[in-house]
């Protein structure tokens, strides 16, 4: 039996992230290293909005980065740099090639809504995000790959095409993670509650 789908909107502007600025997100602690695409922000926020009206909840959103929100792809991933990368590069590196390919030029293809479940103190909780894929981004990961072997790195201990990438919209509780089973691709996550439609800028004249 069919359902009916809620509509979300999303600005194209979600394409466009050449002005946004590229920053380096290192710091001491095992979590503070990675290798994110920033996205502009204003479109995920208002879907946002819209994914709470239609959920009747509000999402919390990450605020580690900036407290009045922002959006990025994460690329490389602070469990794999810590456990894995540093061995052979440092986040400088890691971001010169990001930068040699221009990460913040990547085109992305938008495939839709996904979101995850997951009991968290006997309450189901929940994360949402917007499903992407990049083959730009994907070539980046395989230029760190080659780097990483090249300098005598364990070709088996990163796999590039080990890549989920997305853009968290928000969450009940806390985000979700893959340590949390959460696979975030169109095969495990796509929600299909939610039709994902599109809008065009007005453009200034």
């Amino acid at each position: 039996m069919a359902f009916a789908q809620t509509d979300l909107t999303l600005s194209t502007a979600i394409y466009h992230n050449e002005e946004e600025i590229f920053y380096s997100r290192t710091g001491h602690g095992p979590f503070d290293n990675a290798l994110a695409m920033n996205i502009t922000y204003a479109p995920i926020k208002n879907l946002r909005t819209q994914l709470e009206r239609a959920i009747g909840k509000e999402l919390k959103f990450f605020q580690g980065w900036n407290e009045n929100g922002e959006a990025h792809i994460t690329v490389v991933t602070p469990v794999e740099y810590d456990q894995v990368l540093k061995s052979k590069l440092t986040m400088k590196e890691i971001d010169a090639i990001a930068e040699r390919y221009d990460i913040q030029s990547a085109k992305l293809n938008v495939l839709g809504i996904g979101s995850g479940k997951l009991s968290i103190d006997g309450n189901e909780e929940e994360t949402y995000f917007v499903i992407v894929d990049s083959a730009d981004l994907r070539l980046i990961r395989q230029m760190i790959f080659y780097e990483f072997t090249r300098r005598g790195g364990n070709r088996s201990a990163f796999d590039p095409s080990w890549f989920f990438p997305h853009i968290t919209i928000g969450y009940t509780k806390r985000d979700l993670y893959e340590a949390d089973g959460m696979i975030k691709n169109l095969k495990f996550s796509l929600d299909k509650r939610f039709n994902l439609k599109f809008s065009y800028p007005k453009m200034d004249l």
